[in-house]
């Protein structure tokens, strides 16, 4: 099923749930747009298990996986994406008590078709490492301060210059 995800052919229907749920939420009602904004990030934030999950355990993750040591040009397969998203939740289960374990398939899944639908909508089935950091830097759970400093110094990195390397 997740494998799948990346391939043409795929179902977009399963790549687009949790837009589809957002929609049912009637978010878009807010009026101002930095709530909006903040109330469609935490909806995913909470249905992908994200809140639980804070910015050193997602930098772990990172290491584990290589992408710290990768070019932030680099794209990811949805295999290689799909990997990172496991070694977050299988950590986050192990750290759980029994009695509030998450269903990491689940939670991969509805987070891998998300940041497919949002950042790759042609369906390429690749993802810059740039884009997979950001994106879960900032809608992981943890200190504002802390993701805020490790967004900061993947833009500040001496190689990165507004998406171009520097030469």
């Amino acid at each position: 099923m997740i494998e799948d995800c990346g391939r043409s052919g795929d179902n977009m229907a399963d790549r687009r749930q949790l837009f589809v749920e957002m929609r049912a939420q009637d978010l878009d009602s807010i009026r101002l747009s930095t709530y909006r904004t903040a109330c469609k990030l935490r909806f995913v934030q909470k249905k992908c298990n994200l809140h639980l999950v804070d910015i050193w355990n997602v930098i772990e993750a990172f290491r584990e996986n290589g992408l710290n040591t990768m070019d932030l040009n680099a794209e990811l397969s949805v295999a290689r994406l799909e990997m990172v998203l496991s070694t977050i939740f299988y950590q986050l289960n192990k750290r759980m008590p029994t009695t509030h374990q998450i269903s990491v398939e689940q939670s991969i899944s509805l987070l891998l078709n998300f940041l497919l639908a949002a950042y790759d909508p042609e369906g390429h089935g690749k993802i810059t490492v740039f884009v997979v950091k950001m994106a879960l830097a900032t809608i992981c759970g943890g200190k504002i301060l802390d993701k805020l400093r490790y967004i900061f110094s993947l833009i500040s990195d001496s190689g990165w210059n507004n998406g171009v390397l520097a030469v």
